[in-house]
């Protein structure tokens, strides 16, 4: 039994593969390629024990090959024959396997329904459009800025914001994403993050996740002191991106935004130096440095054209952010966007902010009202 756990949890983690459309019968196929994808393998097995212990659901086809013993009952014997069978071990169906009353059930149901064991993601582009920057320790500056480039003009195309400058940022504050918070923590900007902070609107922060490091910061006459301090975390470079310019966008300075006239703003000393007047760094010349990065590495080849399309010499590219999940706002209603205190993925983080807050209401995506 051991053995099978060990099998179940190697072999179901590397085989995250969605179901095949069903357009064959089940003759068409071998007994046991219960999805239908032209192999018998460790999904197979997952399908049929699923539906054996009724928590999954199977068509009367996909029923007929995952009876591997074939004898007219799905049961975990059947998943543990299919496994075997997956990973070499039985060639064939062999009337020596256990049989159900020789399995506990519960043990694989634990097994199977335990989240660290597996997760599914919605698609095969959710994995590959998200990068991590701890991937590109090493590179030479050249070769970050052409594998990130495009992720900053597609950020532009949804957001507004300059990509020249956007990238320029990065450049600066993450030393071309060689520095720790950037390689450690996917965090390209600076931001900084304490658990349970409140965020601005369309965030892609998760509210709890913060790493913890030492930063310099320099005051106005340009000395400069070290800070042990929180910055936020995140699951990918994608999410930087994205609440980066969630904040450029929509922090507010008491009742004005904190950046106005960034979002379409087209020249990038302009953007440069919005972006300074709001408080975003410290570093007295943090305009001219941003300005001459972007001039250095002919970063406006990253800028969308005028038109608002992407430049021919620059690829195309979907990005993916973890802010597919749920996002809970805290507002004192739906329609005052205004008066949001935090959004979070977290829903008892955002019931905390509430509880301290009153007056206010945790929302769903679709303005319900939901604490």
């Amino acid at each position: 039994m051991d053995n099978f756990k060990k099998a179940v949890s190697v072999l179901l983690a590397a085989s995250s593969v969605a179901a095949y459309a069903i357009t064959a019968s089940a003759s068409d196929f071998e007994k046991g390629d219960v999805n239908r994808d032209g192999s018998v393998n460790a999904y197979d097995a997952l399908l049929a024990l699923r539906y054996s212990v009724g928590i999954g659901e199977l068509d009367n086809e996909q029923l007929e090959l995952a009876d591997f013993d074939q004898d007219g009952i799905v049961t975990a014997s059947d998943s543990l024959g299919i496994l075997r069978y997956s990973i070499g071990l039985d060639k064939e169906y062999d009337e020596t396997l256990e049989t159900p009353s020789e399995i506990d059930v519960t043990e694989i149901t634990d097994l199977i329904t335990e989240p660290t064991v597996i997760e599914y993601p919605e698609t095969v582009e959710e994995i590959t459009t998200r990068t991590q920057v701890a991937e590109m320790k090493g590179w030479t500056p050249q070769d970050v800025i052409n594998k990130v480039g495009p992720l900053f003009t597609a950020d532009q195309k949804k957001t507004g914001i300059l990509a020249s400058v956007s990238l320029a940022q990065f450049i600066v504050e993450s030393g071309y994403g060689q520095s720790r918070l950037s390689l450690e923590a996917n965090n390209c900007f600076g931001i900084k993050g304490y658990p349970g902070q409140s965020t601005w609107y369309g965030s892609a922060w998760d509210g709890v996740s913060v790493y913890n490091i030492n930063t310099n910061e320099q005051t106005a006459d340009g000395s400069t002191y070290v800070v042990y301090d929180s910055f936020r975390m995140y699951d990918c470079m994608e999410d930087s991106i994205e609440d980066h310019s969630a904040y450029l966008r929509t922090s507010m300075n008491g009742s004005k935004l904190r950046y106005e006239g960034i979002i379409g703003c087209t020249d990038y000393r302009t953007a440069a130096q919005i972006i300074k007047n709001g408080g975003y760094a410290t570093a007295v010349n943090y305009v001219d440095v941003i300005c001459s990065v972007i001039e250095r590495w002919d970063l406006t080849q990253y800028d969308l054209k005028e038109d608002g399309t992407v430049p021919a010499t620059v690829e195309t590219v979907t990005t993916s952010s973890s802010n597919e999940k749920t996002l809970y706002r805290v507002r004192t209603s739906w329609d005052n966007w205004q008066s949001q205190i935090g959004a979070y993925y977290v829903l008892d983080n955002a019931k905390t902010a509430v509880n301290q807050n009153p007056g206010y209401h945790v929302y769903d995506e679709d303005g319900n009202v939901v604490y």
